[in-house]
């Protein structure tokens, strides 16, 4: 038998060399994002207290390298947002809205229906609401009976008490025995009518005040009859902060417990004011109590996609690094990763790891709750 001659070995073994380097070539060509052209610019407001995960570092570069995504990210107000008519949006060249509530997207959607053909919206992050505190006032609470303590954790068992026969009747801290403080008692808040975590506590009070049960959510008719007392508990706070971002550092600089007993934030401000800290938590959390209300609301925040580029960020945000580090830096629960959070993450804080909680109310509901926070003659 004739063998092959070295020419033609020499020939076949350049075709294989030739077929694996191709091989290898088009292999990490499909590994590797195509080139493209500069990063696509979404324009999206939201609230506040989304602004420093929106400007952190690493999610910025996620977004860029991976999803070839710039975002350009302005605060806020949750219902200042989504009552911006289809006319401004287009004219600030809005791609996105972020409230901090799914009740404010209800709004949205009942206010711009077919408006935004290319509309979507998915829930990315939550946080309960819960009310801070210092020692003294939860010490006092305790002894009431409206506040119990579970091993390291503080939930508040008698909203309703703690709301009707304290409240709404200028009772005070002195008639409760807690030490140091001094004056009415008030659930203080960021202003329900500019801010989102303000209203999920307007929203909560009306759960609470209006339904029998506390666990469900109003029928306009219910949430009518109860918009007078709810109005008293705004107007018992006095002053309040714009911002839930600038509320809670505000709480926190100006004496915790003593500028405000009690005061309702986001559950991912503590965490978020903790890692900040470092070392220096230990000595923040000594004078802070995390109370959880029995049920609470979750501030959800979904994100409205208005066009196409945002509807891919809304793809991006859903990232497993970005959903760990809202969660490890910013305290934002996940709302896409079942089991993403541990509140092991975070001792000391006296975190829950399982919360009841009622719904938000409806549309109607909430826009009619938000004229009485905005205006009192439409309380009654």
């Amino acid at each position: 038998m004739r063998l092959p001659s070295t020419r033609f070995l020499i020939g076949l073994v350049t075709v294989i060399v030739v077929c694996v380097a191709a091989a290898v070539l088009w292999k990490r060509s499909a590994d590797t994002p195509p080139a493209a052209g500069p990063p696509t610019t979404v324009t999206c407001v939201g609230g506040s207290e989304k602004s420093e995960l929106m400007a952190d570092a690493e999610v910025q570069r996620i977004l860029r390298e991976a999803y070839r995504l710039e975002v350009t990210f302005q605060p806020l107000g949750s219902y200042d947002q989504v009552q911006l008519s289809t006319d401004e949006i287009k004219a600030r060249k809005l791609d996105c809205l972020w409230p901090s509530s799914a009740s404010a997207q209800g709004v949205f959607e009942a206010q711009h229906a077919g408006a935004f053909p290319d509309y979507r919206a998915e829930n990315l992050l939550q946080s309960p609401e819960v009310i801070y505190a210092g020692p003294r006032g939860t010490d006092a609470l305790i002894r009431k009976g409206i506040v119990q303590r579970r091993g390291e954790r503080y939930f508040v068992v008698n909203m309703k008490g703690l709301l009707l026969d304290h409240v709404v009747k200028r009772g005070t801290w002195e008639a409760i025995g807690a030490a140091d403080l001094r004056g009415p008692i008030t659930l203080a808040s960021t202003d329900p009518a500019k801010s989102n975590s303000g209203f999920t506590l307007a929203q909560l009070q009306l759960n609470i005040i209006a339904t029998a049960d506390g666990f469900s959510a109003p029928s306009l008719a219910q949430a009518r009859k109860a918009l007078p007392t709810m109005r008293a508990l705004h107007d018992a706070q006095g002053l309040q902060s714009r911002s839930s971002d600038s509320g809670f550092r505000e709480w926190l600089t100006q004496g915790g417990e003593f500028k405000a007993p009690l005061y309702a934030g986001y559950e991912n401000q503590i965490i978020q004011q903790v890692v900040q800290s470092g070392d220096n938590s230990a000595a923040l959390l000594k004078n802070v109590r995390v109370l959880y209300p029995d049920p609470t609301i979750y501030s959800d925040h979904p994100l409205l996609a208005l066009d196409p580029a945002a509807g891919r960020f809304v793809d991006a945000m859903k990232d497993p690094k970005i959903q760990e580090i809202a969660w490890k830096r910013y305290g934002f629960r996940s709302a896409v990763q079942v089991g993403a959070n541990d509140v092991a993450d975070f001792p000391g804080i006296g975190l829950a790891d399982q919360i009841r909680a009622a719904p938000a109310p409806a549309a109607d509901v909430t826009l009619a709750l938000l004229s009485c926070m905005k205006n009192a003659t439409t309380c009654a």
